[in-house]
């Protein structure tokens, strides 16, 4: 158990000549964002994952079907949002890919570009909304009101806030999976921690309780589900422009902790 919770400290806490540095508790930080935003795509946007994102395929395929309480057009337009942000995330690796700290600054800058407009865009839909000068119009007419919380999408709805927020968010989390995906930091995805789990269960099974790592893949698994379930907390209480908000805070202090450190001779910051 000692050497579990050494392990779990050492992921949020690296040494000096940690192999990944610095990046273990900048990639657990957006595993507890991947939580919040797909919480919030979740509940809020009608069936969907942001960041969790291929299970929009599971869920495309029940929309065609016509099962209850899934749209067609969310779990598609995710998915394209979402590869506009994979392409952005390449792009950025291409030019920034041989400095980890460097690459993983600026990508986490790019996101916090795509969920501050999301979160200032939320506001403006508010504003027009409660303008009747403004809001006049067929069109405006589907923007709720005052408030940030969302209508849930159905075949003959569509609010201007979800297809605002996919349309920003889903490239964001395609920025975050290209990055982590060329980090390759082990057992820290930041969003689909299947193998995470099946990893804590077959290396204890069979090479002991000890090589199972136990203590490092818990910290990341425990990231997302608070995050999931800070995110469901404030969705539940129509306080998404909220979820943007802590999304914002962690985010910066991705940006806090790479910033010093892209000039560094660390070795987890050049290319292993």
């Amino acid at each position: 158990m000692t050497s579990h919770l050494v392990e779990a400290k050492r992921t949020l806490i690296p040494r000096k000549d940690d192999q990944y540095g610095l990046l273990s508790p900048a990639l657990v930080l957006l595993t507890f964002v991947a939580g919040l935003v797909d919480a919030l795509s979740y509940l809020a946007f009608g069936h969907v994952f942001v960041a969790n994102v291929t299970g929009n395929i599971v869920f495309l395929g029940f929309a065609i079907a016509h099962a209850q309480g899934f749209v067609w057009w969310t779990s598609a337009l995710t998915l394209v949002s979402f590869i506009v942000g994979a392409l952005i995330g390449g792009r950025i690796i291409r030019r920034y890919g041989d400095n980890h700290a460097k690459h993983l600054l600026v990508s986490t800058g790019m996101q916090l570009a795509f969920v501050v407009a999301a979160l200032l865009g939320t506001y403006l839909l508010n504003w027009i909304a409660s303008n009747p000068s403004l809001n006049g119009n067929g069109a405006m007419m589907i923007v709720r009101g005052a408030e940030p919380s969302l209508n849930f999408p159905t075949a003959s709805h569509i609010d201007l806030h979800i297809i605002m927020l996919i349309m920003l968010l889903a490239p964001a989390m395609g920025i975050q999976n290209s990055t982590a995906r060329k980090l390759s930091v082990p057992d820290l995805p930041t969003t689909v921690l299947t193998m995470t789990l099946t990893g804590i269960v077959a290396d204890a099974s069979a090479h002991g309780h000890e090589q199972s790592k136990f203590g490092r893949r818990i910290v990341v698994m425990m990231a997302l589900a608070f995050g999931a379930l800070t995110g469901a907390l404030l969705q539940a209480h129509g306080h998404e422009d909220i979820i943007l908000m802590v999304m914002i805070v962690c985010l910066l202090a991705v940006i806090a902790l790479m910033l010093p450190n892209i000039h560094s001779d660390a070795p987890w910051v050049g290319e292993r």
